[in-house]
């Protein structure tokens, strides 16, 4: 039987972001997170994922496994809400949910995505890593996070 092909690493900046457009030519490109307010910044990253393969599933963490990571307070919008807008945004193919990193490992091998294209600030520590062939970390854009947002 042959091995897993070695997982291919790409960071993408400001600068090379129009040069990386297909990464290996991808069929189906896995991004996930909260998404519990949208800004622009997630609208740049779902587009350059939508760009970098033929299909884009987004994964929503669980109203539960939000609470446990960002606090009592989030999210700010339930999971069937942050679901209505993601299938709304057109770079969207499919939306999905998991509550646990077991399942959000099972999510991604169900959805066949090759690619996992994630914020650059979880460089070294992307769940579900072992079952994709490439890993593309996006810069954050202008400056905004979700947590900054809310505790304005």
């Amino acid at each position: 039987m042959l091995g897993k092909k070695e997982l291919e690493e790409i960071l993408v900046s400001e600068e090379n972001m129009g040069e990386i457009s297909q990464v290996s030519s991808p069929n189906t490109v896995w991004v996930n997170g909260c998404f519990d307010v949208i800004h622009a910044g997630h609208i740049e990253m779902l587009k350059y994922a939508k760009n970098a393969g033929q299909r884009l599933v987004v994964g929503l963490d669980t109203d539960e496994r939000v609470r446990a990571s960002k606090g009592i307070s989030r999210p700010i919008n339930n999971l069937e809400n942050r679901k209505h807008v993601m299938k709304a945004i057109r770079y969207v193919d499919e939306v999905v949910s998991f509550g646990t990193d077991e399942q959000l490992v099972e999510e991604i091998r169900k959805s066949g995505a090759d690619t996992i294209v994630v914020g650059v600030e979880y460089k070294g520590r992307v769940i579900g890593a072992e079952v994709v062939d490439n890993i593309v970390f996006f810069p954050r854009m202008y400056d905004l996070s979700t947590t900054n947002i809310t505790n304005r």
